[in-house]
């Protein structure tokens, strides 16, 4: 892979750097920031929350968003994330599943 396809994890570090640095608040747009949720509602119109459900492997971002989002959250268990993790959590996925096969 080239070097901007590769995913880059734990970049709140670089991003600081950035800050101190032209010393301005950047704007986040990625998960877990609903600025990607509030882009796509402009585009497309009000999304129904009730029937909406996040899908993803990670607490952190994924789970987040969709709770920043207000919307039903599924955490599948194929990521970074264990089912024992899931109790230390703050708040609770609705939906905890082994792998994406058990919603299909």
């Amino acid at each position: 892979k080239q070097w901007y396809q590769r995913r880059v994890r734990g970049t709140h570090s670089l991003q600081a750097g950035l800050t101190s640095l032209v010393e301005k608040a950047p704007k986040v747009i990625g998960k877990p920031n609903r600025f990607i949720f509030d882009i796509l509602e402009e585009e497309y119109g009000k999304i129904d929350k009730e029937q909406t459900l996040m899908i993803g492997d990670s607490y952190e971002t994924d789970m987040k968003f969709g709770f920043n989002c207000g919307v039903s959250t599924a955490l599948v268990l194929t990521g970074n994330a264990k089912k024992e993790d899931v109790e230390s959590f703050e708040r609770k996925p609705d939906f905890v599943l082994d792998d994406i096969s058990e919603i299909l």
